[in-house]
């Protein structure tokens, strides 16, 4: 027994008190270690549908001699398993979270691989130009690309999982853009035991996958997981066809005191996107597409090297990783615009060390961490009009600098724990335009996020927090590329160097519980969030009303937004291995300055976009709910549903609030399965009911119909089935 570690009793009560937010900051800020740390066998989920938090610190985050470590957040944090993830059939991340608290999402690409999640009011998206609040990470290593903070969920290993961790809140020290939350995938590692997994499925529209992996140890403690996947579809609106692949590799080697672990990550993917559609076609033929040729073309490679030792009386690690990442889009316009082709290129060097220990203090337990990181990047961009006027309109690149610094404290004394932390980051992005180099400009962003809160055992399973943190991001290159009001940018066509924007700055208090008793969990959670210096789209006024669908105009700060709601989350197991779940949320996002007008093509009609104090959000649903469960039958039968109502959403460009707003719905998924001897037979019908509903909304020039300013929709996935069979041997 090492002689300095902390009393057992203590150490145990913080644990349970404190595991579920420690378990993501850990997983967030440091790298991963090795598979005894990422990849301990599953065996209290086979006994139990509930497992006590405490079980992932000790089996999944830490070396089983190691010390614990400050976690810095008392936040609701969530851990989603991989046969909770499994059981969906999900092929994206977005896919496997749209149940979850306070989680919506919508389609603005006429896709299923490319939707945007929403989550408090803020967006993680694959939409470049769209402003991201939610910071992704793929075990510690950020994810969002650095030239527009986008996340790709197609390149995200999710076949590979073992479980995914989701804070809701200000991740203040997780870094930039964790305005709103943080998620980080934990990736599956040989546990020491040979095992393999083969899957092939069939479904709705075309769509077929295979994936496969293989995992175990061999001498000297080493253990290794490969694995790879493909999937392809047709696509259920006309030529939507998409498919993705990837290869995954991942060797280690550790135990109590040392290890190292090396992963390489190899993705694809290749989607037809649809867009949006005009109300009038909408209305008789919503499988069209009337812009067909538009497509996303990505590849990506990520590597990551890291290692933890024990050193004095903590433990300190360190990591580095290299990603690259490419992308050609292609866009076809209406007849007045030039059709767009663009290439970009992003490739990334970053790097984290930290230390961290656990001591008696005082009579409780002092957790201390500190460490430091950077990177950097290299994004580069070009952009041509293509059909009209063939040109290059765009060429820049930014090789962007960062890095950071951060300490946490927490001290626990009995049922009593108190936790701080800062995070210094320094962001510098110099801009180059290789079409005029002469305007080339830097701009710089220093940022100071602090955190603090306070937890507390109240008994009988029970547990409060309340917490305050600062979190921010800074603009995007492509933000800051069309920042200036006396040169707009005719969107998405041209980019140029402007003046710097400010850094988007968000403000969180939250308030908490979580109650654990016998077989149920249930938490709460009441936040605010006040951001400064938001930014979005304004009008440029001297170019008088728009014409076709080309959006001139540039990007600004505005003063104030609000990000305020409520989320409940329960679940209950019954013997038998029986859980059912419900899960609430009210979301209110607003606007809190006066008298501002925000570009929306609603102004060819002269209507303006004038927001006021207290206009919603667009796309930002006030109430979300879902309810489901699964429940085991004799022979190995297992069936399962899922419903979910999403409330009503103000439309894209309709920031004033002055039209009416998307419809509310109702969604219903059914899903069955048969395990024995190994073989396992899954089947899923999404939306049961075969809905119709619209997913995303917005206005635009309908030019196929004398110019006319309509509604433009993208319609949801009406029903479709999955049919998967897979083999798992030990």
């Amino acid at each position: 027994m090492d002689p300095d570690a902390p009393p057992r009793t203590s150490v145990r009560r913080w644990l349970v008190l404190r595991a579920t937010a420690a378990s993501l900051l850990l997983a967030s800020l440091a790298p991963p270690t090795t598979d005894a740390q990422t990849s301990q066998p599953d065996t209290a989920r086979r006994d139990t549908v509930i497992e006590l938090p405490e079980l992932q610190v000790i089996g999944s985050i830490l070396p089983s001699a190691g010390p614990a470590v400050g976690s810095g957040v008392s936040a609701r944090a969530e851990i989603i398993h991989r046969d909770e993830i499994r059981a969906g059939l999900p092929r994206l991340l977005d896919d496997a979270l749209v149940g979850r608290a306070g989680i919506s999402l919508y389609d603005d690409l006429g896709s299923r691989f490319k939707s945007t999640l929403v989550t408090r009011g803020f967006a993680a998206s694959p939409v470049v130009g769209l402003p991201q609040g939610v910071s992704v990470f793929l075990d510690g290593v950020p994810v969002n690309e650095p030239d527009a903070g986008q996340v790709n969920f197609d390149l995200l290993p999710l076949q590979h999982v073992q479980r995914v961790e989701l804070l809701s809140g200000t991740a203040a020290l997780l870094g930039p853009n964790s305005l709103g939350g943080a998620i980080n995938l934990i990736t599956r590692g040989g546990d020491g035991a040979s095992h393999g997994e083969m899957e092939a499925s069939l479904g709705s529209f075309g769509a077929y996958s295979a994936d496969a992996s293989l995992g175990g140890g061999w001498a000297g403690g080493w253990s290794y997981q490969l694995g790879g996947s493909y999937a392809e579809e047709g696509g259920w609106r006309q030529l939507t066809a998409a498919r993705l692949r990837n290869l995954f590799v991942n060797v280690g080697r550790g135990g109590a005191r040392s290890g190292m672990r090396l992963q390489a990550f190899g993705a694809g993917s290749y989607a037809e996107t649809a867009g949006s559609l005009p109300l009038s076609v909408y209305a008789v033929r919503r499988d069209s597409n009337l812009t067909a040729g538009d497509f996303e073309d990505l590849g990506q490679l990520h590597l990551a090297l890291s290692g933890y030792r024990g050193l004095g009386s903590g433990r300190g690690s360190l990591s580095v990783y290299l990603r690259r990442h490419r992308a050609e889009r292609f866009n076809v316009n209406q007849a007045a615009d030039p059709d767009v082709r663009s290439f970009s290129r992003n490739r990334t060097l970053g790097g984290n060390a930290d230390w961290r220990t656990v001591r008696p203090l005082a009579g409780g337990v002092l957790g201390v961490r500190f460490g430091a990181g950077g990177a950097v990047h290299h994004s580069a961009i070009r952009i041509l009009a293509e059909r009209i006027d063939p040109r290059l309109t765009t060429h820049v690149e930014s090789p962007i600098r960062e890095g950071d610094a951060y300490g946490v404290l927490d001290f626990h004394l009995g049922r009593l724990a108190l936790s701080g932390g800062l995070r210094q980051d320094v962001i510098q992005i110099p801009f180059r335009n290789r079409l005029n180099p002469a305007r080339d400009t830097t701009s710089t962003y220093p940022h100071l996020s602090p955190r603090a809160g306070v937890s507390m055992d109240v008994g009988r399973e029970a547990s409060v927090y309340v917490s305050a943190g600062r979190s921010f991001r800074p603009p995007a290159v492509i933000e800051l590329a069309c920042a200036d009001p006396e040169e707009p940018c005719p969107l998405p066509f041209a980019l140029g160097d402007d003046p710097p924007l400010d850094a988007v700055v968000a403000t969180t208090y939250e308030a908490g519980s979580r109650w654990a008793m016998g077989w149920a969990i249930l938490s709460a959670s009441a936040y605010r969030t006040g951001v400064r210096n938001d930014i979005f789209l304004f009008p440029y006024e001297d170019e008088g009303e728009p014409e076709g669908s080309t959006i001139d105009g540039y990007f600004a700060n505005i003063e104030a937004t609000r990000r305020e709601g409520v989320e409940l989350a329960s679940r209950v197991g019954f013997p038998g291995d029986h859980a059912v779940y419900l899960n609430y949320a009210f979301t209110r996002a607003t606007f809190q300055a006066d008298d501002v007008e925000l570009f929306s093509i609603r102004e060819a009609d002269d209507r303006e976009n004038e927001i006021e104090k207290g206009d919603r959000l667009p796309l930002v649903p006030e109430h979300t709910l879902a309810l489901g469960g699964t429940f085991n039958l004799p022979v190995g039968l297992r069936i399962g549903a899922d419903t979910r109502y999403v409330g009503a959403r103000w439309r894209r460009g309709d920031e004033a609030n002055e039209e009416e707003p998307l419809d509310a719905y109702f969604l219903a998924d059914a899903r069955v399965g048969f395990a024995r001897r190994g073989w396992e037979i899954r089947g899923i019908v999404r939306n049961v009911l075969d809905v119709r509903y619209a997913t995303f909304g917005t206005f635009n020039l309908n030019q196929g119909a004398g110019n006319r300013l309509e509604n433009f929709l993208t319609p949801g996935q009406p029903r479709s089935f999955v049919l998967t069979v897979g083999r798992e041997w030990r």
